[in-house]
């Protein structure tokens, strides 16, 4: 018998049936049955026109019994008339307007107006192909029942759009839809499972499981904490005022910006990178503002096992490293060879280079201990692998898992000393 509660161990089995392709499972089952009594008692709405709208309205009614209440045109409400909270959106760049345009007449177009006016109202539809962005600003903007065509209607889709990476993040690999789970993942999930700390924490672990099986955004969201603790939870850890902070994946200075709050500005010494040039200007900019700014080290590299060059791809907090070539390079480098002061914390949110920097940091790490905050979601696996890494290198240490985002992106393995 397996040394895991009965909730969890629903999981395992559904896991294990993934290896026969039974994909019809329990989560599945529920989520289709939680889609249907949403839409009993409020308006299924489509967020844009064109893409699925040929076939997809006919699709709903015959499997779900479910009628499109209408589509609201965000491009030509918002993008066009540049007003709006998708007025700004990054997800636009990446729009085939081709496919958006077609099929119009499928579906009655709503207003803006009647779109915002009670978002816990709307069950919302995202008929794109792109939405990386989207989910977010739809949370923060009081919607809370969001689907897509990889949750609804995956039968539809070939593989090869099934397994289709999101643009502008092809070094991305945050799920995969039909996966079969080896014995060996099975085997790890497990065992983590039995290592984390509290009772949240395999809360979280086994909501995230569950997105990963169904893209249902329910989970992620049911397990939710507050986006300001990120990094910093006052429930999962304490910082002193000798704290040396590294920040791997520092962006403008957001998450110094974070420290700073938390510790009342008391600190031994920072060391911030962040490997995209225009964006380490902006973090410049901002560390010289600061009064304590001689105890910062901004470093423009991203970090990694080694010294190397890289290329970089992407945009904004999407931008990450790759050796395909492009016309921006970027530099990486170890931490443990360009430090000079003995670490106490250290964070990372480096887009799929969290297990290579680690590596680099091996040294200071295993000698001295620090606090770790480390992203576990950019790749499939980083879920359960890094949070057993950690715990092989530092058997001693506390495993914490927090979740920070209504997407399964934003989850946080906690690594503390006892």
């Amino acid at each position: 018998m397996l040394n895991i509660d009965k909730n969890f161990n629903e999981i395992i089995e559904v896991l294990f049936d993934t290896q026969n392709e039974k994909f019809d499972h329990k989560f599945e089952e529920e989520k289709l049955e939680r889609f249907k009594q949403l839409c009993k008692t409020k308006k299924f709405i489509f967020f844009g026109t064109g893409y699925y709208l040929k076939s997809i309205v006919k699709y709903f009614k015959l499997n779900f019994g479910v009628d499109v209440y209408g589509a609201y045109d965000w491009v030509e409400e918002e993008i066009k008339t540049k007003s709006g909270v998708f007025s700004n959106s990054l997800d636009y760049k990446y729009l085939d307007l081709e496919k958006y345009y077609k099929y119009r007449d499928k579906v009655k177009l709503i207003s803006k107006e009647e779109f915002y006016e009670n978002p816990d109202d709307v069950v919302i539809f995202l008929n794109t192909d792109s939405y990386a962005y989207l989910t977010h600003t739809f949370y923060r903007s009081g919607f809370k029942h969001m689907y897509c065509m990889r949750s609804l209607a995956k039968n539809l889709l070939s593989l090869n759009l099934i397994e289709k990476k999101q643009k502008g993040f092809d070094e991305y690999d945050l799920n995969k839809l039909n996966h079969k789970f080896t014995a060996s993942e099975i085997v790890n999930i497990i065992t983590l499972y039995n290592l984390l700390e509290d009772k949240k924490s395999k809360e979280v672990f086994a909501a995230i499981l569950k997105f990963k099986l169904t893209e249902d955004y329910f989970y992620p969201i049911l397990v939710k904490d507050d986006t300001s603790l990120q990094y910093f939870d006052k429930e999962v850890l304490t910082l002193c005022e000798d704290e040396v902070f590294i920040d791997c994946g520092a962006y403008t200075g957001d998450t110094i910006a974070s420290f700073l709050k938390v510790t009342n500005e008391k600190f031994k010494h920072i060391y911030s990178y962040e490997p995209e040039k225009n964006t380490f200007e902006e973090l410049k900019r901002y560390v010289d503002t600061l009064e304590q700014k001689d105890k910062i080290t901004i470093i423009n590299a991203g970090t990694y096992y080694k010294n190397k060059t890289f290329y970089l791809h992407g945009e904004g907090v999407g931008v990450s490293c790759t050796n395909e070539v492009t016309n921006r390079k970027t530099e990486v480098v170890s931490i443990d060879e360009t430090i000079n002061h003995i670490p106490t914390f250290i964070k990372m949110d480096i887009q799929t280079f969290e297990i290579q920097a680690l590596l680099g940091g091996i040294n200071n790490i295993i000698k001295y201990k620090p606090k770790l905050a480390i992203s576990i979601y950019h790749k499939f696996d980083d879920l359960w692998n890094i949070p057993l890494l950690l715990k092989q290198w530092l058997p001693e240490y506390r495993l914490i898992m927090r979740h920070y985002e209504c997407t399964q992106e934003e989850t946080i393995i906690y690594a503390i000393p006892k």
